[in-house]
């Protein structure tokens, strides 16, 4: 829960950036909320994005539990 919470905060705020760089004029950057459609929008695509890699996290760290790997074959993989 952690590190979905904390994976969706960051995704959320990098994505506001990177919202805001696409909206600047003139090379000046200034923040602003997007509408709240694409609000949510974003937020819905960064949740998704937060969850798959927590599931992905959680499945290697259970993979890496049952078998002994060797740090060469994970630095190869």
């Amino acid at each position: 829960m952690i590190i979905t919470g904390a994976g969706f905060v960051i995704g959320l705020a990098e994505a506001l950036i990177y919202y805001n760089m696409g909206k600047q004029k003139d090379g000046k950057f200034s923040y602003k909320i997007p509408p709240t459609k694409e609000l949510v929008q974003t937020a819905g695509i960064v949740i998704v994005t937060s969850l798959a890699t927590a599931m992905l996290t959680n499945g290697i760290e259970k993979m890496l539990k049952n078998k002994t790997v060797p740090v060469t074959t994970l630095a190869i993989a």
